[in-house]
């Protein structure tokens, strides 16, 4: 079996490339019926002069000659003279031989490979060139039919070589008629095939679009609703500062500004959050995994429920990954965020857990608590835009959201598994790089 692409370098030679498909097959076939109409020739040549018939070698000969000026010419990209001369070259030596050999070889079968071949050479991009090549072999063919011109002087006939003929002639009308046939097949199927891929990508594409007009609205009214409430409650708060002249009620109204004012600013991180996920690509850099898991334990040091909960690490000092670091300490800060922010005040010790496990080419973090926990009827939506799945919840409801879609950047997997009142479990595992690639920034939490 030849090696792939054998047959091309040897039609096209090593060094041509042709973008398009289609004109790339005409191309390969015109050069392969050059190959095919040389051979032919050649084998009748040296059958005529085994035998002692010699009356049509000279344009046998010529004939072969023109298939091979055809084949360089293929081969040096003149493709519309190469398949001009190979197709006049063809159709004027059947018509010179037909006028002289006897109908009962069926010599004459080659004009219809010879139409098709045409017809497939040429393609539609050059229809007019094509239909003048098709009427070529039609008009010779009815001229050699209606009358007895010859330019050929036959000297001598072989009738016992006439069944011998026929059945060569068979045999190559049949094979460039296949080859063309085939051609067709071949760049309709492949056209087949790209339509429905294009249809497939169209309907993919129709599909994300609809998936994200539907998360752009919803995003946009609960976007503005969830600005606009901290800003109305700050609104009000500052009417009631204005109007009240006591002093600890003044502190009071102060603080729950600046908790409506951390809401807001939550609120935006989360905007940000998203949309960083969304357009930046994937930064691979050094990660030290526990210091990075302290950095995000000591940002939420602030948060009113922190010193309430038992917090215990099972990762190692020494962990380190090669990953985009915003991305994991997004996911990381949202999920240890969410534990400490629903954990359960009637429990005696509340915990949070919080372990990472390299695994071959894959990290696996486990963030546990013994919090609230999250009801049945919810589980199933906890990660949809803007989904609040806790009556005591005050976010925006992107936190989870924004967390899949980052673990989904990064090519990784998340898993919950929760019972109400009892605690929840978040799996997340991530693909990591053994070293950095060549010219990338290191940094280590």
């Amino acid at each position: 079996m030849l090696p792939p692409g054998t047959l091309r370098k040897f039609v096209l030679g090593k060094s041509n490339f042709i973008p398009s498909h289609s004109e790339y097959k005409r191309v390969l076939l015109t050069g392969q019926l050059c190959v095919i109409t040389f051979f032919f020739c050649i084998g009748f040549f040296f059958l005529d002069l085994s035998n002692s018939v010699y009356h049509g070698l000279v344009y046998q000969l010529a004939c072969a000659l023109l298939a091979a000026l055809s084949f360089v010419l293929n081969r040096l990209r003149f493709f519309t003279p190469a398949k001009i001369t190979l197709g006049v070259a063809v159709n004027f030596t059947i018509f010179m031989f037909i006028q002289v050999e006897p109908q009962e070889v069926g010599l004459h079968v080659f004009f219809i490979p010879a139409a098709l071949g045409a017809m497939a050479a040429f393609g539609y991009e050059e229809r007019v060139k094509s239909l003048i090549m098709v009427f070529l072999p039609v008009g010779l063919f009815t001229l050699g039919q209606l009358t007895d011109f010859s330019i050929i002087e036959k000297t001598s006939h072989r009738s016992d070589l006439d069944h011998l003929n026929l059945l060569i002639n068979f045999g190559g009308a049949l094979l460039a008629s296949v080859l063309i046939v085939y051609y067709l097949i071949s760049v309709n199927f492949r056209s087949e095939k790209s339509l429905l891929e294009n249809e497939k990508q169209i309907s993919e594409k129709n599909s994300e679009l609809i998936k994200l007009n539907t998360e752009l609205d919803q995003f946009v009214y609960s976007t503005s609703h969830d600005l606009m409430a901290p800003l109305s409650s700050v609104r009000g708060l500052i009417h009631l500062g204005r109007v009240t002249e006591d002093t600890k009620e003044l502190r009071e109204i102060i603080e729950m500004m600046d908790g409506r004012v951390d809401d807001l600013q939550k609120f935006i991180r989360d905007i940000s959050d998203y949309s960083r996920n969304t357009r930046l690509d994937i930064q691979k850099k050094k990660v030290l995994v526990s210091k990075l898991i302290r950095t995000i334990l000591e940002n939420l040091r602030s948060h009113p429920h922190t010193e309430k909960v038992k917090i215990e690490l099972d990762v190692a000092a020494d962990l380190v990954i090669y990953s985009d670091q915003s991305r994991l300490q997004i996911i990381l800060s949202n999920l240890v965020g969410n534990a400490i922010k629903y954990m359960d005040p009637a429990k005696e010790k509340p915990t949070l857990k919080i372990s990472a496990r390299l695994r071959e080419s894959h990290i696996r973090f486990i963030v546990q608590d013994n919090g609230l926990g999250i009801p049945p009827r919810h589980i199933h939506r906890i990660f949809d835009m803007f989904y609040q799945a806790n009556e005591k919840a005050e976010g925006s409801g992107l936190g989870l959201y924004i967390v899949k879609q980052t673990v989904e950047k990064l090519k990784g997997t998340i898993l919950v598994a929760s019972e109400y009142q009892l605690g929840s479990t978040f799996t997340v595992v991530i693909p990591v790089y053994s070293e950095p690639e060549s010219g990338i920034e290191t940094q280590t939490g």
